[in-house]
């Protein structure tokens, strides 16, 4: 086990976040792989695809970055005189992170941080599909109590995730198949990264739609209070959303 994440981000860093310079390796519990080229957590808020600016720009007050990799997002919203902390697990993240001017940081993870007590936030935005942290219907409301431990009254979470349910890709739906029969949501993944030998703990990470998630949420104090899924719904200029891709808003209730 170790810091495989922070390890690639790291070596991308290094090379001057260049285009094939280091890739992320995720493999699924059922033993499928994916790499994806880890410059992608280094780009510029022009260079972001249209989800992922909408969900930056949904962020008000105080921030939370959850799953702040390589702080793409803070960096944005320092960039606007905005106050906000960017977390990650991954130590070699967090490093990165600072090494980039990203002025608050927290290595651990959202429980950690709660015990903290720190200063309460007004948002917790959560990008590049990472509202799939929620991991699944079991773990989202320990994770969303402990925002709720630390959001001011009115807070609201932004996550960019996807629709699990347009793919046609055979290993996908076997593999939502097989969630169905453990009585998971479909789309619930088991994930970790690898650089070489090695490896993350395993992880779980949701995707889901809006209805699904409703139903996760409603036994928590957070309401989802509205989806986007394209620039006419969001009210935005600029090119389609990638298919499937959708933010998420959901707000802290009494």
């Amino acid at each position: 086990m170790g810091d495989a994440f922070g390890n690639v981000l790291t070596a991308c860093d290094a090379a001057g976040a260049a285009q094939g310079a280091a890739f992320e390796v995720i493999e699924r519990s059922d033993g499928y792989v994916r790499a994806t080229d880890a410059a992608r957590y280094f780009a510029p808020h022009d260079q972001w695809g249209p989800t992922a600016r909408f969900a930056c720009d949904q962020a008000v007050g105080r921030t939370l970055d959850i799953g702040a990799g390589a702080g793409r997002l803070a960096l944005a919203l320092q960039g606007r005189d905005r106050e906000v902390v960017a977390l990650d697990v991954s130590p070699g993240a967090v490093a990165v992170s600072r090494r980039r001017g990203v002025v608050n940081t927290f290595n651990g993870t959202v429980f950690d941080l709660a015990r903290t007590s720190p200063e309460p936030f007004d948002s917790f935005v959560m990008l590049g599909n990472n509202l799939g942290l929620l991991g699944g219907a079991d773990q989202a409301p320990e994770f969303l109590a402990a925002l709720a431990a630390m959001a001011r009254p009115g807070a609201r979470i932004v996550g960019e995730t996807l629709d699990p349910y347009g793919t046609t890709d055979p290993d996908h739906l076997r593999y939502h198949e097989a969630n169905r029969r453990l009585g998971r949501l479909p789309g619930q993944l088991r994930l970790r990264v690898r650089d070489g030998q090695v490896v993350t703990p395993w992880w779980d990470y949701l995707f889901c739609t809006p209805e699904e998630l409703g139903a996760v949420v409603a036994p928590t104090r957070w309401v989802l209070t509205d989806s986007y899924r394209s620039p006419s719904t969001a009210g935005a200029a600029g090119p389609a959303w990638p298919p499937g891709q959708w933010v998420a808003l959901l707000t802290l209730g009494a």
